[in-house]
């Protein structure tokens, strides 16, 4: 039987937020950037129709909404967890994100179906919001 790993008895609170900010920042540079993305390209469908920026938006949450609850999933499990249960979580988080994308986009076809375009660009806009943080991280 494994041994879960305990935190050291000089564990504090603000070192376990500190030592995850990099991390954090990411995150919120991701959820920032596909809120921006994506409200351009459904202010760029708007000029069409409004019922097509519905769409674009519904895309946006399509998108936004997995990308949330997966870093929730991640983040859950602190500094001192054992790899075991940090591996778990990711597991976890990474499955219930794929069902939760398809759940969404099964929504999205009954409620938007003659808008699909818009729905589809948006979603794409926003998930290239991952690349351009990552690569923005990497010159930096």
């Amino acid at each position: 039987m494994q041994e879960r790993q305990v935190p050291e008895a000089g564990f504090q609170p603000q070192g376990y937020w500190r030592d995850r900010r990099p991390a954090l920042r990411v995150i919120a540079r991701i959820v920032c950037g596909q809120l921006l993305l994506g409200g351009i390209v459904a202010a760029a469908w708007l000029l069409a129709e409004p019922c097509a920026a519905a769409a674009a938006m519904f895309g946006v949450a399509i998108a936004l909404l997995p990308t949330l609850y997966f870093a929730a999933k991640v983040f859950s499990k602190g500094p001192g967890s054992a790899p075991h249960d940090v591996l778990r979580a990711l597991y976890t988080g990474e499955a219930v994100k794929l069902i939760l994308t398809a759940a969404l986009f099964v929504i999205a076809l009954r409620w938007f179906a003659g808008h699909f375009l818009p729905l589809i660009t948006a979603y794409a806009a926003a998930l290239a919001t991952y690349w351009f943080v990552l690569l923005g991280n990497l010159r930096s």
